[in-house]
């Protein structure tokens, strides 16, 4: 029997069962095959999307009711969303390390900072200096930040000690 590594994602994990309780849902049974044949695929799409999400409403409502300005209500969204991200991912996703939560919140922050900053400076050549149209480069920079927060929590933050 090959042995567990404790940074990928086992496919009976209790913390699952919600995701298939919710497949099992009438309407959304249909989805059921598809959800089965990559469920640790799609369970990290949808924890990613939530956070995606939060990600937009905070920056609206913090830009438009609270009345900040543009930057400083993206960079507290992100904030927020990062730490809401994370414990979605720590306890939904990711099996458990004997990592203390502060060293690991540290490291997916860190790791998150990181692809913030590939984000930017993509934006920047792309948009700013080379013209392209903002929302296509967006569009393309989400798949490579998640692929690239996926690499990064699976071999840097959410990893065991000992492994």
């Amino acid at each position: 029997m090959e042995e567990k590594n404790n940074t990928t994602v086992s496919e009976t994990k209790p913390q699952f069962a919600i995701f298939d309780w919710i497949v099992s849902l009438p309407v959304i049974r249909i989805l059921k095959p598809l959800y089965e044949w990559k469920r640790a695929f799609w369970i990290y799409c949808f924890l990613g999307f939530v956070s995606t999400v939060c990600n937009y409403v905070f920056t609206i409502i913090l830009a438009d009711k609270l009345l900040l300005s543009g930057t400083v209500a993206n960079v507290t969204a992100w904030i927020l969303s990062t730490l809401i991200s994370f414990v979605l991912f720590r306890y939904l996703y990711f099996d458990r390390t004997d990592n203390s939560f502060i060293n690991e919140l540290i490291k997916f922050a860190s790791a998150r900072i990181f692809t913030l900053g590939v984000e930017t400076v993509s934006v920047l050549i792309f948009v700013d200096l080379l013209h392209m149209d903002l929302k296509i480069v967006k569009a393309i920079l989400i798949p490579v930040t998640a692929i690239l927060n996926y690499f990064i929590s699976k071999l840097f933050v959410f990893k065991n000690k000992n492994s």
